[in-house]
């Protein structure tokens, strides 16, 4: 599938000036005054221990342009006290205690990087990638395998295709279909169970969301995504954690995906609105034969058949083989139709976004509204949704602060059954991407058949019957009393339009708090309480016209399908922590203690109908 992607405009506008000589490419490490070194944090006795400490250099450059970096902060690996600026240069000194073997260097746009020193006072050159590329380092000592990206102007339709763009080599994605929305099955480290999940736990801004992984669809090849929610522009990282059962138990035995959504960072007012626009180009059809070609294929095929056999003149019985211009089925037969084309277009993708962050010293907070809209290349099939996100962080007293979130999202899809059934004991196949590639290519794309037609029974019996028996998995037209007929694709996506027909909404709402307790620097005691809303409301249509009548047991002869599907889900979610922490010279000591609760109530209520009578009025 060629895939094409437009960014129309990006409104975020920086202006720079300035004039910079450069001398140098090395640093010059020498001792210097106190009164040259550079501005420290500010630290008292107190707060800081002190250590015997020495004193390294080095520089910071560009790993593209080997140009150097100002302003990048260099600090002491897991130690934040000890921490300085590059210069213009791009050199640093900095004074840490003896204990000390790497350091740390950070700065926005780069990837972070983590370099080891020995005894002498030069530390290697450190070259900065762009944070474009996936960094392997944090700022501290994990005890967890996990890689995390972080999301910048993302055009995306849900979080989903960054994970598989982003973190491929951490996380294996499979798409489930071409449908915008409908996301991919993640798997980490491989496929570890043939009977249970084996996707991964997912963790949005720290509560355990329920993918709905087992929940049913009344429409074939449908998923109900619960990322799709999300807009992929209100996410600030994405972490793969690989072994984390030490962190959240039997639930991370498959691995665990982490996002955290953005908040406020800066007391100054910021607007962002981002628009992009994209395209997706009409798909390469798989090579089919022709009507011409697979006729002949047929005819050798019956031929070998016991009704070929007995039968040497089958041409004139058999409709398709009649090659009689005068017949009077001759034009149903004798035609060179592909089936896929009409099936598919060129899809165009929308998105609006609009982002507010700002605040002051009692809150900090960020406001997004977004509205995507994202057609698919199989007709029929398009996504839309509206979403609204509001974070903040409140600080109540002065050890105790809380942040709180709120969400809300609309999706709608337009839908049809995609892919092959698991089961055709209650209807005929019905998927249009699947009838375009199975209809025999010498029909009229105009006609379609129905079991009751009794003026091609006697003509057309043997078309089904004596092919089915050849092992060739359908009929060319309607075979009475039986299920072996075809519907037309196109009948089915033009007559199942409609604001009551085929279609699913879904809405989605969430609260999260987490208060923090800051008994003292050491001690921190946090409580996070989530609730989430998840309801869906799907409905199913087949119409009559166009597709053949089916026996069902029980019922009789069908002729059209009606479908209702409501459900209905709300998760509970509680995660108390109590969290000590403590630097001994060269040694951290972290310990966490508490307890998690989750509950998930799921409902859901399908009815289904049949003969409906009227296209036009299910």
């Amino acid at each position: 599938m060629k895939t094409k992607m437009i960014n129309l405009q990006k409104h975020i506008i920086r202006f720079s000036a300035g004039i910079l000589f450069m001398t140098a490419v090395s640093p010059v490490c020498a001792q210097e005054s106190s009164t040259t070194e550079p501005s420290k944090p500010a630290r008292t006795e107190k707060s800081t221990p002190v250590y015997e400490m020495r004193e390294v250099c080095g520089l910071v450059i560009d790993a593209a342009t080997h140009k150097p970096i100002d302003g990048a902060r260099v600090q002491a690996y897991g130690d934040s006290h000890y921490s300085v600026l590059t210069d213009v240069d791009g050199t640093y000194w900095i004074k840490v205690p003896v204990f000390t073997n790497s350091l740390y260097v950070s700065v926005p746009g780069y990837n972070d990087v983590q370099v080891s020193f020995g005894k002498d006072q030069r530390v290697p050159t450190v070259e900065l990638y762009s944070s474009k590329f996936n960094s392997v380092y944090s700022p501290t000592t994990k005890i967890t395998s996990s890689s995390k990206a972080e999301i910048d102007m993302s055009s995306s339709t849900t979080i989903d295709g960054e994970i598989e763009n982003r973190l491929g080599g951490d996380v294996r994605s499979i798409n489930r279909t071409g449908m915008q929305g409908q996301g991919v099955a993640m798997l980490i480290r491989g496929l570890n169970s043939l009977n249970l999940n084996a996707q991964p736990l997912i963790v949005l801004d720290g509560m355990f969301l329920d993918m709905q992984l087992d929940r049913s669809s009344i429409h074939d090849g449908f998923f109900n995504n619960i990322l799709a929610g999300i807009d992929p522009e209100d996410i600030e990282s994405v972490e793969v954690i690989k072994n984390a059962t030490s962190l959240y138990g039997a639930r991370g035995a498959n691995g665990v995906i982490v996002i955290d959504t953005k908040r406020g960072k800066s007391m100054a007012t910021k607007i962002n609105v981002n628009i992009f626009g994209g395209f997706e180009t009409t798909p390469d059809y798989t090579k089919m034969l022709n009507g011409n070609q697979y006729k002949n294929y047929v005819s050798e095929l019956i031929g070998t058949t016991e009704y070929g056999i007995k039968n040497p003149s089958a041409s004139t019985t058999i409709p398709f083989l009649n090659d009689n211009p005068n017949y009077y089925w001759y034009p149903m037969y004798h035609n060179n139709t592909d089936w896929s084309d009409g099936l598919y277009r060129t899809a165009a993708t929308q998105n609006y976004k609009v982002n507010v962050q700002g605040g002051d010293d009692a809150a900090m907070y960020n406001l997004s509204l977004g509205y995507t809209k994202a057609n698919s290349t199989a007709k029929d099939n398009d996504f839309s949704r509206l979403n609204i996100r509001f974070n903040t962080d409140i600080h109540l007293f002065e050890n105790l602060s809380t942040q709180l979130d709120v969400s809300y999202s609309r999706i709608n899809y337009d839908l049809r059954d995609n892919g092959w059934a698991e089961s055709y004991a209650s209807s005929s196949i019905s998927s249009p991407n699947v009838l375009g590639l199975i209809q025999a290519p010498f029909l009229s794309r105009y006609g379609y058949y129905t079991g009751t037609d009794l003026q091609l029974h006697q003509s057309t019996v043997y078309a089904g019957k004596y092919v089915n028996d050849a092992n060739y998995p359908f009929g060319f037209a309607s075979r009475y009393g039986s299920n072996t007929a075809l519907a037309n694709p196109y009948w089915i996506l033009k007559n199942g339009e409609g604001n009551n027909k085929n279609n699913q909404q879904v809405t989605q709402f969430t609260l999260n708090a987490m208060p923090k307790w800051d008994i003292n620097k050491h001690l921190t005691i946090t409580n996070r309480f989530a609730y989430q809303l998840n309801r869906s409301n799907e409905k199913y249509f087949l119409p009559e016209a166009g597709t053949p009548v089916y026996n069902l047991e029980g019922m009789g002869d069908i002729t059209s399908v009606v479908r209702s599907f409501m459900g209905k889900e709300t998760s509970v979610f509680n995660d108390f922590r109590i969290n000590w922490h403590n630097k001994y010279g060269a040694h951290a000591i972290n310990a966490i203690g508490g307890f998690r609760f989750t509950n998930n109530s799921y409902t859901d209520n399908t009815e289904t109908g049949y003969n409906a009578g009227d296209d036009k009025l299910p």
